[in-house]
């Protein structure tokens, strides 16, 4: 039995994981999080509401459905006091939410209500509405999903039908299935929708349009006259229990014909309805949800891992035989199995959150293009967000869930802080499109540049430039001739292109073939995947070379480490079957590859500590009793646990149950 003290040893393990480091991590942070300018935001924020007992979530565990949506309401008006406060701007309100990560009404209210009548609103429109959104005087959702129909937009049954008599608009829910169903604040707390509704105009059905549509009195919050409303009820895993996701039905409510968005589709007075420039247009606000999603899940798998390796990192447990002399059990993060699940995990983090900072920008720049009619870039960012949204969704979800197993017991317990963390970021497989669905569309668009390719037209820039590869495509397998080459970016990047290439000339063969399109699905599935990685290999490459001669110069070599096990990680594990049944890659060249990946699973498992360190959390941010920054995991639990109020309710003593019953 060793003498050491346990306590004591956990924040002395946790102190020289981060005396390993060979980076400075302070670097690191400014990077990720975009210099130390937003750095010095964040910390405003955080100022603003580190103390405030009303943002405080390590207790909304043990409130139940209804109190937990009344303290989402008292969390709503206390951050609309701090915006108003303080005069905040939409930047400083964006990181309010990330920093309090409590999924609560007020956020569709920005990303879904305010910024989709900011892209497609009339200047009319937005200063009648989007300014009375930004001044709370009114809250609103975006109501497009029905009870009997999500991902097929165009098979959405609610009408809205023009009345030429009155320059009115008729809301109309046809039967139980057009109920809106599952918008989030819409249960309680909207006074009005944007609804997605057939326009029909003389008997025309010209397709889903968006429309404001007045649901509550914002005197009193009862449903105006034809508008039945409320809460859909509690959700799986506990999750968003703290979001009204509501439904709406509409008993033919009349709305002025000014309540349509008209930026880009328009109807006149007469009836007369105006197509937009681009039959696209209205895309783009619909991009913006899937490219949040991207970032959502980066920094949601960088929390759950954060707390993983700092727990696995202070927790030991049996002695081992090859160093037994000081009498210390092994820490779990030293264990093989622990570092090759939690250390692809990390590399992911890295990957969405750079990849993610990148969609942001592209989304920009699109976003300012189609300001002025532009909508070239629409396809491209349409496709790489769609990609994008389904494997982030997909990756953290099973990330985060790895990591609590990988704690062990306690990660079960929800003191952990990961199965929040789990909870709120399933759901992303299925909202703003079902990822088997929405893998489709990304199919579709690679099919098409497939033809466009194949007609002699090369691709000049985008995320599928790999097809221009295909003109001198043999169909051979890529032969490793060197370790260095293995680690080599730009070998990398072309095993991911050929890879998705090949790919792509597969689903265009099934189809030539004649097999329907509704039988390929999983070869739309595996595409949209091998698209996603090369997409984020190549701005994982292209954001190394962007540190070159600057402040972060000196991050670049654990940066291309995180890239390479990230890279190695699919090649070798987690999608090899694609690389060897497209032949990029030679089976004999399978042990080398996993010799160079052991030896980049050690690497990053020795900055483990420092790496999740620059995600920069703090502790009330994590939410964590396991993996507090002082690495005190068992006494942190402990107090936690005596806090509970299951403890301090006589009501549930075992002697007074007996003297009940």
């Amino acid at each position: 039995m060793s003498s050491i003290n346990p306590l004591h040893q956990m924040n002395s393990d946790i102190v020289t994981a981060r005396s390993k480091a060979s980076f400075f991590a302070h670097d690191m942070t400014r990077m990720l999080n975009g210099g130390q300018k937003a750095i010095n935001k964040l910390n405003k924020i955080r100022d603003l509401i580190q103390d405030d007992p009303i943002l405080n979530k390590s207790d909304i565990c043990y409130l139940s459905r209804d109190e937990q949506l009344q303290r989402s309401l008292l969390i709503c008006r206390r951050m609309i006091e701090i915006c108003e406060d303080n005069m905040l701007g939409e930047g400083d309100i964006a990181q309010l939410y990330r920093y309090v990560d409590i999924p609560i009404p007020l956020v569709m209210h920005y990303s879904a209500f305010l910024s989709v009548i900011r892209s497609q609103g009339t200047d009319e429109q937005i200063e009648k509405w989007f300014i009375a959104g930004v001044k709370h005087a009114i809250i609103g959702c975006y109501a497009q999903t029905e009870l009997g129909h999500g991902s097929n937009v165009l098979g959405l049954k609610t009408t809205a039908v023009y009345d030429i008599k009155t320059d009115e608009f008729i809301i109309n829910t046809p039967d139980l299935t057009a109920a809106k169903w599952w918008i989030g604040a819409l249960g309680v707390c909207s006074t009005h929708a944007l609804v997605q509704a057939q326009l029909i105009v003389d008997n025309h059905n010209h397709g889903p349009h968006l429309f404001i549509v007045p649901l509550r009195s914002t005197i009193d919050l009862k449903p105006l006259k034809g508008i039945k409303v409320g809460d859909i009820g509690p959700k799986a895993y506990g999750g968003f229990s703290t979001m009204d996701n509501g439904y709406a039905m509409f008993d033919h409510v009349r709305i002025p014909r000014e309540n349509m968005l008209m930026k880009f589709s328009q109807l006149t007075r007469e009836g007369k309805y105006i197509l937009p420039v681009h039959s696209k247009l209205s895309y783009g606000s619909m991009v913006k949800l899937r490219v949040d999603i991207v970032g959502d899940a980066g920094w949601k798998l960088s929390k759950a891992v954060t707390i993983a390796v700092r727990y696995c990192t202070v927790r030991r447990q049996f002695i081992n035989p090859d160093d037994s002399q000081n009498g210390l059990e092994a820490q779990v993060i030293s264990y093989s199995s622990v570092q090759h699940r939690l250390m692809p995990l990390l590399a992911t983090a890295y990957a969405l959150i750079i990849s993610s900072g990148e969609l942001a920008a592209d989304y920009s720049e699109l976003m300012s293009q189609l300001q002025g009619g532009n909508a070239e870039m629409l396809p491209e960012i349409h496709a790489t967000s769609c990609a994008l949204k389904i494997w982030s969704s997909r990756r953290a979800s099973e990330g985060i869930e790895e990591c609590r197993k990988a704690m062990g017991g306690h990660g079960f317990s929800s003191y952990s802080g990961v199965a929040d963390l789990f909870a709120s970021i399933v759901p992303a497989n299925t909202y703003e499109g079902d990822n088997f669905v929405l893998c489709q569309q990304t199919a579709r668009s690679l099919l098409k540049q497939l033809k466009s390719v194949s007609q002699g037209n090369l691709i000049k820039a985008g995320n599928s430039d790999y097809l221009n590869k295909l003109a001198k495509d043999d169909g051979s397998s890529f032969k490793f001739t060197s370790a260095e080459q293995i680690l080599d970016s730009h070998v990398q990047l072309d095993l991911f292109g050929i890879r998705a290439a090949r790919l792509v000339v597969d689903l265009a063969q099934q189809v030539q073939s004649g097999r329907p399109w509704a039988d390929l699905n999983m070869e739309c599935w595996i595409l949209n995947l091998a698209h996603a990685e090369y997409i984020i290999m190549k701005k994982m490459v292209k954001r190394i070379h962007a540190l070159e001669s600057t402040e972060y110069q000196s991050l670049i070599p654990i940066i291309k480490s995180v890239a390479d096990l990230f890279a190695l990680s699919a090649i070798g594990y987690s999608s090899l079957a694609t690389f060897l049944s497209t032949a990029t890659i030679h089976p004999s060249d399978l042990s080398g590859l996993n010799t160079t990946y052991r030896s980049l699973i050690t690497l990053i498992s020795n900055n483990a500590v420092p790496l999740t360190d620059s995600f920069g959390f703090t502790d009330k941010e994590l939410n964590t009793s396991l993996g507090k920054a002082d690495g005190r995991a068992y006494e942190h639990l402990w107090e936690r646990v005596q806090s509970n109020p299951v403890n301090h309710n006589p009501k549930l003593a075992v002697s007074s149950v007996y003297r009940e019953y």
